[in-house]
């Protein structure tokens, strides 16, 4: 799964945005005192400021941590590999579709808990129903229906993947009449 040059650029962007909010606050804010012309806001007003700024580059790590990095096919499961996170793991036999959506599907796709391009998009979505989303670019996307679930990635070469599925997943196999034959 290769993130896209667009991807790229945003993320190293964002991620140059992020790391640098703690510099550039503790150079302007001096002491970092919060407050207006009467005085510093309450102390707890500047913990939390103290802990937003800090939590800038956490959030760019988090990102990269939970982005997906690759697609297996191993052990009677469909894996999506991330970078520095646990794997999401789908059993093979609840496989019951898949299929290679359009170019811009993602186009009015709503971001219901996720990530919208920081180092790819992930995490649930809602394209006419609820969709679990592992891309890292917004085309070449396969959906594939696991136990009554949408799932949708983006691995670099789809037919391949949609092969792979038919090849290894009992329903698929048992079913020439699938919906998501292609």
């Amino acid at each position: 799964m290769s993130l896209s040059g667009g991807a790229k650029l945003v993320s190293g962007l964002v991620v140059l945005v992020l790391c640098a909010v703690p510099f550039v606050a503790w150079s302007t804010i001096g002491g970092l005192a919060v407050g207006g012309p009467r005085g510093p806001a309450a102390p707890w007003v500047q913990l939390l400021v103290q802990v937003g700024i800090w939590a800038a580059p956490l959030v760019g790590l988090a990102s990269w941590a939970l982005a997906p990095r690759a697609i297996e096919i191993e052990g009677g499961e469909l894996r999506i590999l991330r970078r520095a996170w646990r794997s999401a793991s789908y059993p093979l036999g609840d496989v019951s579709e898949v299929s290679v959506l359009p170019r811009r599907w993602l186009v009015g796709a709503v971001r219901t808990f996720g990530n919208g391009g920081l180092f790819g998009w992930y995490g649930w979505y809602w394209k006419k129903g609820p969709v679990r989303l592992f891309a890292t670019r917004t085309d070449r996307l396969v959906e594939v229906v696991v136990g009554g679930k949408r799932v949708v990635v983006s691995p670099d070469d789809p037919d391949d993947l949609v092969d792979g599925l038919r090849a290894t997943s009992p329903r698929l196999r048992s079913d020439p009449h699938d919906r998501g034959a292609a």
